[in-house]
């Protein structure tokens, strides 16, 4: 199965809410973010899309939805790659660690650097940047010249302060 003719599968399985197309080599799909839980679903296990390669959360502040997810996904037997994007309104969205085990850390990850809340996780917390860390350092709006936050702890005690 290539990819036109998961799309169309797809398409119809889904009432023609997703969309998907080729750029530069890379398969993506669209999936509206109230059925994009059930299209991983499906492509995990319709499709055989059982490698969860990677979760990257992106910040667009001018956009209407404001911050977008992309799921990379492989189908191992049939050395297929999708990209399956969902874009939000809110940072939040379902968990899919019921449906790969691996996107725990993953989304953790992107909890961590962007602030999207994935609902129903069973351990979301920082796994990056350490506790004391305030804000999302990979939104467009943090300010990357303001380091205060590094001077604030010294963790081990050892009297070291970081300064310019």
């Amino acid at each position: 199965m290539g990819f036109e003719s998961l799309l169309k599968e797809l398409a119809g399985k889904f009432d023609s809410k997703i969309n998907g197309y080729t750029q530069y080599g890379c398969n993506f799909i669209n999936a509206p973010a109230d059925i994009a839980k059930e299209v991983l679903k499906s492509l995990k296990c319709d499709y055989g899309f059982t490698y969860l390669v990677d979760i990257v959360a992106i910040h667009w502040p001018k956009k209407n939805e404001k911050f977008e997810l992309s799921y990379n996904l492989f189908n191992v037997d049939k050395k297929l790659r999708v990209f399956v994007k969902v874009a939000l309104a809110e940072p939040e969205f379902e968990t899919v660690t019921d449906i790969w085990k691996s996107a725990d850390f993953l989304e953790r990850e992107q909890y961590d650097l962007v602030g999207v809340t994935f609902k129903g996780h069973p351990d979301l917390r920082r796994i990056l940047m350490p506790d004391f860390f305030e804000g999302h350092p990979l939104r467009k709006e943090y300010g990357l010249k303001d380091r205060s936050w590094f001077n604030s702890v010294d963790e081990q005690n050892l009297g070291i302060k970081f300064t310019k």
